[in-house]
């Protein structure tokens, strides 16, 4: 009834059981790691559902980062995104060039053109309600764009510097090359919607450090909370420059195609963050959980291991096919 094993029959029993054992650790220890790996990318997921809040949406893009372009943590920032009126800082950036070039100066009179007066009529909320042959000065103009967004003062600076908006969206393009803003695509002055109009958080990120970089002593404009044109007041609704301690201003953006956008600046003590966040689905999201992305910023327990720059140049040497984005290195923290 029962089988004798002999010694033979033992060893080999011996040897299969240690091979099952040996196949067994190697599975255990793979199957250690993936949980390990799982769990790992459910405590991020989880981080980012509790930043993500009141419905920013799953499909947002996000990218933090310090003025010197060393970025602090980003969540889709590669993801091609419609800017809406992120457009106009490009649009504030090549006016700020003519001026320093001395072809505008501030205090200059421009005429609102028929092509103006039309596109004030677009947003019937959100207007001058310029007419053809309306004056506005170069200052105004910027003004009302950072403060109001005002689409005619877009295409009436748009006009000023090039002629016509079609050869100052060249001029766009051509500036966005040079910045590095190599997945970036302008067809107006203004934001308003246009299929292949198209741009990534890391490039608005780059025209945002530019700006400031290059026009240091106009940077201070875009904390306007306020201004005035012909006797009327107009307000800001960037409310993260209105109700964050310390914010430096920018540029909101919104069609609804894009979602909400927005670019936000703030400075804590000596450290000076960029905040570009695209396609919330409510502002008040989108301005709440820019508060939490600066909160993370400047008073998160976090350290990259490794320090991460923005490029913010183009080479044209450099082969574009892989679509290389950042520019990695490991710094010296000493």
């Amino acid at each position: 009834m029962f089988k004798i094993l002999t010694k033979e029959k033992v060893n080999i029993s011996s040897n299969a059981l240690r091979v099952i054992l040996s196949v067994f650790k190697k599975n255990f220890s793979i199957l250690l790691i993936l949980l390990f790996v799982n769990s790992a990318h459910a405590a991020e997921e989880k981080t980012n559902e509790k930043l993500n809040v009141n419905g920013c949406g799953k499909n947002y893009s996000s990218l933090v980062l310090e003025d010197d372009g060393t970025i602090l943590f980003d969540t889709r920032a590669e993801k091609i995104s419609y800017p809406a009126s992120l457009v106009k800082v490009m649009t504030v950036y090549l006016t700020l060039e003519a001026i320093e070039n001395k072809r505008l100066s501030l205090d200059q009179s421009l005429t609102v053109s028929a092509f103006g007066a039309e596109i004030s009529k677009v947003n019937k909320n959100n207007t001058l309600r310029l007419k053809e042959d309306s004056k506005i000065t170069v200052r105004e103009a910027i003004q009302s764009i950072i403060v109001k967004s005002f689409n005619e003062a877009a295409v009436t600076l748009a006009e000023a510097v090039s002629g016509d908006e079609w050869k100052f969206v060249r001029k766009m393009n051509e500036k966005a090359q040079e910045l590095g803003m190599i997945q970036t695509s302008f067809r107006n002055s203004t934001g308003l919607h246009a299929e292949g109009q198209y741009t990534t958080a890391y490039d608005l990120a780059r025209l945002t450090i530019a700006i400031k970089r290059d026009f240091p002593e106009y940077y201070r404009l875009f904390a306007l909370k306020k201004f005035t044109y012909n006797g009327a007041k107009y307000d800001s609704h960037n409310h993260v420059l209105l109700e964050y301690k310390g914010a430096e201003g920018m540029k909101t953006g919104f069609t609804n195609a894009s979602g909400f956008n927005l670019i936000s600046i703030a400075k804590n003590d000596n450290k000076r963050v960029i905040s570009v966040l695209m396609g919330c689905s409510t502002f008040k999201s989108r301005d709440q959980f820019t508060k939490k992305l600066f909160d993370k910023a400047f008073f998160g327990n976090y350290e990259p291991e490794i320090k991460v720059k923005l490029k913010t140049k183009f080479d044209y040497n450099e082969n574009i096919s892989s679509s290389l984005i950042l520019q990695s290195k490991i710094e010296d923290l000493g």
